[in-house]
């Protein structure tokens, strides 16, 4: 019997069009000659032409740790941390990919790695019955990550996440029939493809030109349609280059530079509305790992230790001048573990950011360094979905929030007052109510005498509406399953006002009703953020089949906040 030929992994970056040389696709400090400099390893016959490598070998560094602890440890002044790092650089077609070893990714130049072209091809060739693992995340400003595996090949319906209106970063799967291809094991799609072959090039050469051809050519499948719901945009047309002196506007303020050619306030994108701009980490950072933060522009370098916008702000402006939009792609942010060593790429500025704008018509996001358009097509389903949902504030007709001075503007006071005048609304906010399992649930805020079960929150971000949906959809479904809350409930309204047991008893609730205050002039559900109204339409249909109906009410603020109420 043969001797089965061994294999390796081979995690794939396909690189951007234009570059000049190899070189020229590694971040400055690991390019030949410099002091972290790769070095260009012996051409090999066995390799296909053209293909060259590049080697970082046995980097030694002294771990913070063993810094630090030696003055009570004296053997720990001995230790170091090795690392590796191999880049080859394998043209296929017209294209070059970066195949990386070790740490070879941090040392790419990350604006020169075509973005989410392993998901591209994985949305086209994965077969949805057989996919083991799904990573996702929010374009909101708790960018919550997750990743859900199962060990068995399972359909994606399996998983049980709503993967619709997640922007997904990695998927992990076998392929479909489509692709005629010896089996490389588990492929791995994220901004890369990382597959399991032998180690002859030319077949690896051969399988990306097979995906690249995919990915460029052939439509999604229906099951992964949902991932291109986000349109790229070209990195050098005409709106991201407006997008971009609007996002600079954003970000520094005072400090930022007057944009060359139309004033801002002239451009089109300056009547946007701005629902998001939130920092949050890339995909190669895991938030346990990090200690601090480095930012890097030129020879200037700041640390901060807070993932968030204050805390970078800060650090930003400790560097000199005002920034404009090159400062987007010329300052470069780490993360860093409590060693000092890297624990991501040195990625641009924008890589880091969360961004969102837009109108009735249009809709742009920046997210992991790219910009997008939310598809013409999802975005009027999505509008029609939401359009369902019945608008009830004439109805409940909730009174204002109204400025009552300095400790009285939280949730609670708006609460108490909102029923002051009104026989047909009762305040439960803050009653103590129990599961079965002991967590506490709270029933509603406010009771409509109609049955409305009025869950209440200010407007402060999308993270306060995820939280707000599914309190309303939590205590719906406690009512309906757990006999002894529904009791505890229907004897709290009692205790407050005995006229209100009916509208309580309703089983399932008539109506779940998310009221939300807004300081401004935005519309209800039109102004909320993408993945807000996503998440909006989801627990809609979840209340739905629980027998209730989800509304909505609008409660107007008439003074803005200085800080963020509860």
């Amino acid at each position: 019997m043969p001797e089965k030929a061994p294999t390796l992994r081979f995690n794939c970056f396909l690189l951007r069009e234009g570059l000049e040389s190899y070189e020229q696709a590694f971040r400055s400090q690991y390019r030949p000659g410099n002091a972290s400099g790769m070095r260009k390893l012996d051409e090999s016959p066995s390799a296909p032409d053209g293909c060259v490598a590049y080697l970082r070998d046995m980097t030694e560094k002294t771990p913070a740790w063993a810094r630090l602890l030696a003055p009570i440890f004296t053997e720990l002044e001995s230790v170091q941390n090795f690392s590796n790092r191999l880049v080859i650089f394998l043209p296929v077609g017209e294209r070059t990919f970066a195949i990386c070893f070790g740490y070879g990714s941090s040392t790419l130049e990350w604006s020169w790695v075509e973005a989410n072209f392993g998901l591209r091809f994985a949305a086209r060739r994965f077969d949805s019955n057989h996919m083991s693992g799904i990573g996702s995340r929010r374009i909101d400003a708790s960018a919550r990550s997750q990743w859900v595996q199962i060990p068995a090949n399972s359909s994606i319906n399996d998983f049980e996440v709503e993967l619709e209106g997640e922007f997904t970063r990695k998927l992990v799967g076998r392929l479909d029939e489509g692709m005629e291809f010896p089996d490389l094991g588990a492929v791995v799609a994220t901004d890369s493809v990382s597959f399991k072959l032998d180690t002859d090039l030319n077949k690896v050469r051969d399988v990306l030109e097979r995906m690249l051809s995919t990915a460029e050519t052939d439509a999604a499948s229906a099951d992964l349609a949902f991932i291109d719901a986000l349109e790229p945009l070209r990195v050098k047309s005409e709106i991201v280059k407006d997008l971009e002196k609007l996002l600079v506007d954003d970000v520094f303020g005072a400090r930022a530079r007057k944009p060359q050619g139309v004033p801002l306030d002239e451009l089109a994108v300056n009547s946007l509305t701005v629902h998001i701009l939130s920092v949050a980490p890339p995909d190669d950072v895991s938030v346990e790992n990090i200690h601090d933060f480095v930012i890097y522009k030129n020879d200037h370098i700041q640390v901060f230790e807070s993932m968030t916008l204050e805390s970078l702000r800060e650090a930003i402006f400790e560097l000199p001048g005002q920034f404009g939009v090159s400062s987007l792609a010329d300052i470069k942010v780490q993360a860093r573990d409590s060693n000092g060593e890297a624990v991501s790429m040195a990625k641009p500025l924008k890589h880091w950011l969360i961004f969102e704008a837009g109108d009735d018509d249009r809709r742009y996001l920046l997210t992991l360094g790219k910009w997008y358009a939310l598809a013409e097509r999802y975005s009027e389903k999505l509008n029609q979905d939401l359009g369902k949902i019945e608008d009830v504030t004439p109805i409940l007709k909730l009174r204002t929030w109204d400025d009552w001075g300095k400790g009285q503007n939280w949730e609670r006071h708006y609460n108490d007052k909102a029923t002051e005048s009104r026989p047909d609304l009762i305040c439960l906010d803050r009653y103590p109510l129990f599961a079965e399992d002991g967590d506490q649930v709270e029933a509603c805020d406010l009771l409509h005498s109609g049955g409305y079960l009025i869950h209440v929150k200010q407007y402060t971000g999308s993270q306060t509406l995820s939280h707000l949906f599914a309190q309303g959809f939590v205590s719906a479904q406690t009512i309906i399953s757990d006999e002894s809350y529904r009791k505890d409930f229907i004897e709290a309204v009692r205790s407050i006002n005995s006229a209100f047991v009916d509208a309580a008893s309703a089983l399932p609730p008539k109506v779940v009703t998310f009221a939300i205050a807004f300081d401004g002039t935005q519309q209800l559900p039109r102004d909320l953020p993408t993945f807000s109204k996503v998440n909006l339409r989801s627990f809609s249909r979840r209340i739905k089949l629980l027998g209730s109906v989800a509304t909505l009410s609008r409660i107007q603020m008439t003074f803005k906040p200085k800080k963020k109420d509860g």
